[in-house]
């Protein structure tokens, strides 16, 4: 096979998945691919590795295909004339973008569900594919945040030592032998909510907080959202009847938030003491997204004086969790270990989602998610 020949695959911004499946497009090590399977595996990532080096024998791609991992944004533009496929995840693919690669690519394939980052309108009239995924994370990501927010509603924490609590083996058995007697709450948990009588709100609304979204209005809940930029009614609709408030008015209202927004210096700290103090007495906070969002100072002085209920926490500023953090003094903290998005082997599923509907493209087949306007 010519060079010229050979199927190019880009990717259109760095990313550690994008790492993974640059491995397995290459059916070898890399450096960066090495860098992501210890971030996700440890030391010991010989099984995972296998399973990455063999993924493209296994779904059939060609032999010698090219694998581009694009920089920056000089790189795409440099490399998408030639590109047979383009995989991207946040990157804006522009009418101009998808004009450069019309006549050769085959698809362009967004990592995730939303392609608002993607001109489809150009695409369509330029006889260009278009494909999406929902992600298995995202799935995962949506349930853990839903269990976490049924565990506060019904105050698991709560009820779970209730029952540890009957281990002590100075208690004497109540009963004699006989039949079955029932006593209703008899631990007496308290603050016990009912969801189709409260109120969720979103800071930020991506994929994995629109899943739990739907679900949350299938559960009676109202669900109020906060972001920069507005979702159109259609948008707003297709989640289930999601309400936009702006920020203050969002932390007033809603018995439970959860943050969905990304890490950074505008969103450093941005749930603080103020942002705490305008959220309802009694309320409950919920983030799996980035620990540094939230101030935990300010979150253990909230939670310690009754401002807020409880909190659910999967992320933190530091990971694992020091063992002089303060909020583990707390017996109103749910704590999971970074796990809303799942297993280390979730990452090789997707992977593989993305690949195999590269194969099933250049089989002559048609693309699973494929999206039109």
């Amino acid at each position: 096979m010519n060079v010229k020949d050979r199927v190019r695959i880009v990717f259109s911004e760095e990313d550690t998945l994008f790492r993974l499946m640059e491995m397995a497009v290459k059916r070898q090590s890399t450096p960066e691919g090495e860098k992501t399977l210890t971030y996700f595996f440890g030391p010991d990532h010989a099984a995972p590795q296998q399973v990455l080096t063999t993924m493209a024998d296994r779904l059939g791609l060609p032999a010698g295909m090219e694998s581009i991992v694009c920089v920056d944004d000089a790189a795409l533009d440099q490399t998408l004339p030639s590109a047979d496929f383009l995989v991207t995840e946040s990157n804006t693919i522009t009418r101009e973008r998808v004009r450069s690669c019309a006549g050769r690519i085959k698809l362009i394939q967004k990592f995730g569900r939303d392609c608002r980052n993607i001109d489809v309108a150009a695409a369509n009239e330029l006889g260009v594919k278009v494909a999406n995924l929902v992600r298995f994370s995202s799935l995962s990501s949506a349930d853990h945040i839903l269990a976490l927010l049924l565990a506060l509603a019904r105050n698991l924490l709560s009820a779970h030592r209730t029952v540890l609590a009957r281990r002590d083996p100075g208690l004497k058995s109540q009963f004699e032998k006989g039949p079955p007697r029932n006593k209703f709450n008899w631990g007496r948990v308290r603050n016990i909510r009912v969801l189709a009588e409260n109120t969720l709100g979103f800071i930020g609304l991506g994929e994995n907080s629109g899943e739990v979204a739907k679900r949350a209005r299938m559960l009676g809940m109202r669900v109020l959202y906060y972001k920069r930029q507005r979702l159109s009614k259609e948008e707003e609709a297709a989640l289930g009847g999601v309400e936009y408030v702006d920020f203050d008015g969002l932390l007033a209202q809603s018995d439970f938030v959860s943050i969905h927004v990304p890490y950074g210096k505008p969103t450093e700290k941005m749930i603080g003491r103020e942002a705490l103090n305008k959220m309802k007495r009694g309320a409950y906070l919920i983030n799996t997204a980035r620990g540094g969002i939230v101030d935990e100072e300010a979150l253990f002085e909230a939670l310690k004086s009754g401002q807020l209920a409880g909190a659910a926490l999967d992320v933190y500023r530091y990971e694992p969790v020091p063992p002089d953090c303060p909020l583990l003094e707390l017996d109103n903290v749910l704590w999971t270990p970074h796990i809303s998005g799942g297993e280390p082997e979730f990452m090789l599923r997707e992977s593989e989602d993305v690949l195999a509907n590269v194969a099933r493209v250049l089989r002559g087949e048609a693309p699973i998610g494929l999206v039109r306007v």
